[in-house]
């Protein structure tokens, strides 16, 4: 079976499933984004790894899933555990470090604290403002944007959210493989072109506005043209950012874990990217009163 017909089977199959879970919430979404951050934060470690990083696997695990449960279930109450849990991990870091440096030709220091750390920061920590944003409820001007709706308007958001990095993702592919001809960085992602990145931006916002039409239909179509130009700007650089990182390992997939789409960090590099900046624009729009 071709690579591009697995992509599809799995589509068919994964898409369904994560809207249903998006629409069950917590504490199901929960869970199941926190495993899909350890499972992607396991996948850069070993890239990290290839390259002597030598980071402290487990300690980046254990600390990223907890990071997404307390988020999912204590959300804006759960800033000190926050900061206690990033503390935490600091400090066994560094102290394990300091234990290992009695022991001849191990990997430097710098690079272990640093990968470990760093891995808890770009995996859970920025793909828990998914979480973050499925527990959005509206106030202020938003209120009414949300008023008579069929289901809870954080659901509605992740929805647009992942239909805008789906969208991009497949109109890219297929725009690519149809009119590519420009190569956009070539020495990281050879196959990525310049008009595969413009029609899987269009993509994306036609996605985005048409799945606000349909699930939002009070909320003005020109604020999340806004908010659909920024997401097609960032999502595309968290896909380049994890090929960068794919390409100094010599690697071309994180795994194996999804037939077709590589491992979970491959399937949700761009959602690292595009979580944080849609999270952040739907909660200045709620700060407006």
């Amino acid at each position: 079976m071709s690579t591009l017909a697995k992509r599809i089977i799995m589509g068919l199959i994964g898409i369904p499933i994560m809207i249903w879970i998006v629409i069950l919430g917590s504490p199901y979404f929960t869970v199941f984004f926190a495993i899909i951050a350890i499972l992607a934060l396991r996948e850069l470690y070993l890239l990290l790894a290839a390259k002597g990083f030598a980071p402290h696997s487990l300690i980046g695990m254990i600390t990223g899933f907890a990071w997404m449960i307390l988020v999912g279930v204590r959300g804006e109450n759960a800033s000190f555990l926050l900061l206690l849990i990033l503390s935490l991990a600091g400090l066994a870091t560094l102290s394990l470090e300091l234990a290992n440096s009695y022991q001849e030709q191990h990997a430097p220091p710098a690079g272990a604290v640093v990968s470990t750390l760093g891995g808890i920061l770009y995996v859970p920590v920025m793909l828990s403002n998914v979480i973050v944003l499925r527990s959005f409820e509206a106030q202020g001007i938003m209120t009414s944007y949300f008023a008579n709706m069929n289901m809870e308007p954080g659901a509605a958001l992740v929805i647009i959210l992942f239909l805008g990095v789906w969208a991009g993702d497949t109109f890219a592919y297929f725009g690519g493989m149809a009119f590519g001809k420009t190569r956009l960085m070539p020495h990281i992602s050879p196959k990525k072109t310049v008009e595969g990145a413009i029609i899987g931006a269009i993509g994306s916002i036609v996605c985005m506005l048409v799945g606000t039409y349909l699930l939002i239909p009070a909320f003005p179509l020109w604020i999340m043209l806004i908010g659909s130009i920024l997401l097609t700007v960032f999502a595309p650089i968290g896909d380049l950012v994890e090929s960068m990182i794919k390409r100094d390992a010599h690697v071309k997939d994180s795994s194996e874990l999804i037939p077709g789409h590589g491992g979970a960090f491959d399937r949700f590099d761009s959602m690292l990217f595009a979580a944080p900046i849609f999270n952040g624009f739907i909660y200045i729009l709620s700060m407006w009163k």
